[in-house]
């Protein structure tokens, strides 16, 4: 099975234990370089079980997005990342005591995945699209209309700048063949007040991903966080419990659990145990620190 990723390929430099305590200067139990980014983490994971995988990204000319050309190599993934002028997007994550993670992002060349287009497209069984910069999306969305019948199957992760315009993302959307958010991004797109996603009930959760279906033949993979994940295919939902762990990071959680579905529900799987699979992954990728499975990029 064939799968193409689509989006940020940045660095992460992860600040972990970091405690709520006064002064300039305080000391953490961890400072690590990984490579990070929604497209760079699905495609690890997905070569990881066993897909065949390629990804569209861009980094700039400079050391870190040779370390992640690199590191996406060592892992068989093939790169289609043009060199950008910019440099390449970095993320500092700031992970605390309970495992919760805030990020200062800059997106650097990361903005302008798709400025060369996206050759390979057609060659692709699924094409799994993640956060893109507006412009990023119009290039994708260009692309997919310059094609006559594609025969992948469409899956979009939004992120956060697609999710504040939705007027935007409505075109790729509707495009989707699966739509993948969570409780918080689902409200939002339904134009209704957004609780955290660990407060949203699994009844609601199935509401909102039956308001989100733009056509016939349309999935909605809604996660609750904590609490677990909703499938709508159309006609019936499925719901999984979050297996209970201690998280060590909540970074990459949701790219672990979204692209692990995707790679059991394109390989035909019941929707129940591609949410189970799922759930088995993102609870791996809680209990480390960085947001995927390939080790340190450098260590500093």
């Amino acid at each position: 099975m064939r799968f193409t990723t689509i989006g940020a390929a940045i660095v992460d430099i992860v600040v972990a234990r970091v405690r709520p305590v006064l002064g300039a200067k305080q000391d953490v139990d961890h400072i690590g370089l990984y490579a990070g980014g929604g497209a760079v983490n699905a495609a690890l994971n997905m070569a990881a079980l066993g897909g065949e995988v390629s990804i569209h990204a861009c980094v700039g000319r400079d050391l870190e997005g040779g370390l992640i050309r690199d590191l996406l190599q060592r892992h068989h993934v093939r790169a289609d990342i043009p060199d950008h002028t910019l440099p390449t997007g970095k993320s500092v994550v700031m992970v605390d005591e309970s495992g919760a993670a805030r990020a200062y992002a800059q997106r650097g060349a990361s903005a302008w995945v798709g400025e060369q287009g996206f050759q390979g497209l057609d060659q692709a069984d699924v094409v799994y699209v993640t956060g893109l910069s507006l412009k990023s999306q119009a290039w994708l969305e260009q692309a997919l209309s310059s094609m006559e019948t594609p025969t992948f199957r469409l899956v979009v992760t939004p992120g956060a700048r697609q999710l504040s315009h939705p007027q935007a993302l409505e075109g790729l959307w509707k495009r989707a063949d699966l739509l993948c958010v969570n409780a918080s991004e689902a409200a939002r797109l339904c134009d209704e007040s957004v609780p955290d996603a660990d407060a949203v009930s699994v009844e609601a959760a199935e509401s909102l991903a039956r308001k989100l279906v733009r056509r016939p033949g349309q999935h909605v993979l809604v996660t609750l966080g904590a609490a677990g994940a909703v499938f709508f295919d159309g006609a019936q939902e499925c719901f999984h419990a979050a297996r209970p762990v201690t998280a060590v990071s909540t970074i990459g959680a949701g790219d672990a659990f979204a692209s692990t579905f995707v790679h059991a529900w394109a390989l035909g799987d019941s929707a129940q145990n591609a949410l189970a699979r799922a759930t088995d992954s993102a609870a791996g990728i809680v209990q480390v620190i960085p947001a995927n499975r390939a080790g340190l990029l450098r260590k500093l």
